[in-house]
């Protein structure tokens, strides 16, 4: 009287989220990385914005946000 519901999914379905999940690791792993990195950095270092608000434009607005944060949260003297 049951109908058993098929365990497979379709291929196109598991690249789907298998892409998803892979792309979801990077942006997670590139966020942690530039938050790792703004908690070690000192107050007088940041320029345009405080941490906090660095750290929401890190998280709310990828890739954008993380870019900014390379280019401008810093001074000219960033990898030396």
């Amino acid at each position: 009287m049951f109908m058993q519901a098929e365990a497979a999914m379709e291929p196109a379905t598991t690249i789907a989220l298998v892409t998803a999940a892979a792309i979801l690791c990077a942006v997670v792993w590139f966020d942690r990385r530039l938050l790792a990195d703004l908690a070690d950095t000192p107050d007088r270092a940041l320029r345009v914005f405080d941490r906090n608000t660095w750290a929401l434009i890190i998280v709310l607005s990828f890739p954008i946000g993380p870019m900014l944060y390379l280019r401008f949260a810093k001074g000219p003297n960033r990898f030396s």
